[in-house]
């Protein structure tokens, strides 16, 4: 079957690569700008494009299908409605169930992309263990970098910036996300990439930032931003925040989770809350909150479990040192090597980790040593 790439000519090699993102119809005139963009971005290999329309509508699906395609016709565009569950991680969750490739990138609505994005982030999948990869964002049409901030605990290895990737564009192995758990059912509106890449960490696959090539426009004034302009964003960012202090056993305060507590307090209840929330409000949201924790708490006691059998113990937002990172990044030499497959043609040849020679194997290479052995003596 023919796909399409970027400028619309039809090539019969099937894509590996998904871009897909999440929309709401108050951010459509923005997704047209990502849309075009992605439509005159330099790349010579197929990929399948995909949105989730996050919302209940009145209209029939084909007709929103046709209204998207017509924003860029060159790309192959499907269009998936998500009424049943529209909140972020219901979205995410479509997204991801979706994606038929074994490669995708989630990019946000409000962006556009620059440069040789997928070469990018192609070339560093295929030579650096990471489980996820970003590309800087920059304010609107400046040089002013939005993220990675230069403030956020990072650690800058063989050219990789390595940190939580904290939206925008997040890219990697679809079996991957698939496998470290999906999209987490308790983060509905903030905090889902937050804690994707806290996971993905534990799990012992490090992500990251390539900064040298490649680069986004984040067009901020978009409405119904979670963190900006949402209404509701309040108890979203403190439900967030709550139940990551439980999955992951944050809720002591100690040197392990000091910066989970200083970010929460210094950070996010101020942007949600105001720069000076009083305590009755807090009091009030946290008591709002409780009937849903209590529904909730089974799952959160299951989910907490489950995390204890993670192979690292990182704690929420905690900054790690180049040891730590190098250590993830052994880690993850063996354990990606079944994903990046996905990144080599027939042809090809992946790179192969370097691995002991297993205890099976040892015995059978001394027994077939002593059988040579046995027939040149007799």
């Amino acid at each position: 079957m023919a796909s399409v790439v970027a400028n619309g000519s039809a090539i019969a090699t099937s894509p590996r690569w998904t871009f897909t993102m999440l929309t709401i119809p108050s951010r459509v005139e923005y997704l047209g700008r990502l849309l075009q963009s992605l439509a005159v971005l330099p790349t010579g290999q197929p990929f399948e494009v995909v949105i989730v329309y996050n919302s209940a509508t009145d209209e029939e699906p084909m007709a929103v299908e046709q209204r998207i395609r017509a924003m860029a016709p060159s790309l192959p565009v499907r269009v998936y409605i998500n009424s049943t569950d529209p909140t972020i991680g219901g979205g995410r969750r479509v997204q991801l169930s979706v994606c038929r490739t074994p490669l995708v990138a989630f990019i946000d609505d409000d962006l556009t992309l620059h440069g040789d994005v997928l070469r990018a982030i192609e070339d560093t999948l295929r030579t650096r263990p990471v489980g996820i990869v970003g590309l800087p964002s920059y304010e609107e049409d400046t040089d002013t970098r939005f993220k990675p901030r230069d403030s956020t605990p990072h650690v800058d290895v063989d050219g990789i910036r390595y940190m939580p990737v904290q939206g925008m564009l997040v890219a990697g192995y679809r079996r991957l996300f698939s496998d470290i758990g999906g999209f987490n059912p308790r983060r509905q509106f903030w905090g889902e990439w937050t804690e994707f890449n806290l996971r993905m960490w534990r799990h012992g696959f490090p992500t990251g930032y390539v900064l040298d090539r490649g680069f986004l426009r984040h067009w901020h004034k978009a409405p119904e931003s979670p963190t900006r302009n949402m209404s509701g964003r309040e108890q979203h960012v403190l439900w967030g925040l709550m139940c990551t202090a439980l999955e992951y056993d944050a809720v002591s305060i100690n040197e392990a989770t000091d910066a989970f507590w200083r970010l929460a307090q210094d950070r996010y209840l101020q942007y949600s809350f105001g720069e000076q929330p009083s305590p009755k409000m807090l009091l009030a949201s946290v008591l709002e909150l409780m009937p849903r924790l209590s529904r909730e708490f089974p799952a959160i006691h299951a989910f907490a479990d489950d995390a204890k059998r993670h192979p690292f113990h990182f704690k929420p937002f905690e900054p790690l040192d180049e040891a730590q990172v190098r250590t993830v990044i052994a880690h993850a030499e063996h354990a990606v090597a079944p994903y990046r497959a996905s990144l080599f043609d027939d042809d090809d040849v992946a790179p192969l980790p370097q691995k002991r020679t297993g205890w099976l194997r040892r015995i059978g290479k001394a027994m077939f040593a002593r059988g040579v052995q046995s027939q040149v003596r007799a």
